[in-house]
């Protein structure tokens, strides 16, 4: 890169062997893209190579750190968008960053099947994403406290942020609070934090399940699962046309819906 900063920096945090970099169709003017990793060999053609040596974190903690705290990395820049390192970008990024931040401090996408953070939180546990005496803790605190029901809920696979903003910057440094002393679901304690600090959700139009800028791809460790699951599904056809309400049936129903097949 030279000497100038473009306004919006387009990042994502690959650590571990979680996922694999997804490049962009093109560069893109007025865009900076940069990857945080820990992956010595990684490569790119369109992103920035950030190799982050020391983790002092497990993995999936040193991704939130760099999701969630761009104001300590990227100062720099005036405008961020995280994308997880799942997502492909379809289009130029600068377009959507103009249309939100233009009006708004962060936006994101709505959550694609719920708005309650306490709905969120009981699928967390059936889905074995969260411990439930953790979980439990988490979601008493925030009943006792107030926090409201169908608050509203984001994916937040996607954030776009005017990330050195004092608000942005304080909702970030409690956002990573909560992380660090509930459950590392980071949708479960967004929406508090922002409840918290007397703000709202600004959701986008556009996720990426369905636009013409971005695109959901399955993480790399889920892709031998879901080819078994599938097999499964496959043995189990007859059995749910035989007992449509039984209970391996809505097992299977729910396997399907989670994993988009």
């Amino acid at each position: 890169m030279d000497g100038v900063k473009n306004k919006l920096v387009v990042y994502t945090a690959l650590f571990g062997d979680y996922d694999n970099l997804i490049d962009p169709p093109q560069k893109y003017n007025e865009c900076d893209f940069i990857c945080f990793t820990d992956q010595k060999h990684m490569t790119s053609d369109i992103w920035e190579i950030r190799l982050i040596e020391n983790c002092d974190l497990p993995p999936n903690m040193m991704n939130r750190k760099y999701k969630v705290l761009p104001h300590l990395f990227l100062s720099e820049y005036e405008w961020s968008l995280y994308v997880d390192a799942n997502i492909a970008i379809l289009g130029n990024p600068l377009d959507l960053a103009k249309k939100y931040l233009s009006q708004y401090d962060m936006a994101v996408p709505k959550h694609f099947a719920r708005e309650c953070v306490y709905d969120e939180a009981k699928e967390c546990v059936i889905l074995g994403k969260t411990k439930y005496d953790e979980t439990q803790k988490q979601m008493d605190k925030y009943k006792n406290e107030g926090f409201p029901k169908n608050f509203g809920l984001g994916e937040n696979n996607i954030l776009f942020r005017k990330h050195n903003s004092e608000k942005i910057m304080k909702l970030m440094n409690d956002w990573w609070h909560e992380l660090n002393i509930h459950t590392k679901r980071d949708q479960l304690s967004l929406a508090y934090v922002l409840w918290k600090n007397g703000e709202k959700f600004y959701f986008m139009d556009e996720s990426a399940r369905g636009s013409n800028y971005f695109r959901l791809k399955l993480h790399s460790c889920d892709i031998s699962k879901k080819k078994y699951l599938r097999r499964i599904i496959d043995l189990k056809n007859e059995h749910i046309m035989n007992n449509p309400n039984g209970l391996l049936s809505t097992i299977i129903k729910m396997l399907k819906r989670h994993l988009h097949i």
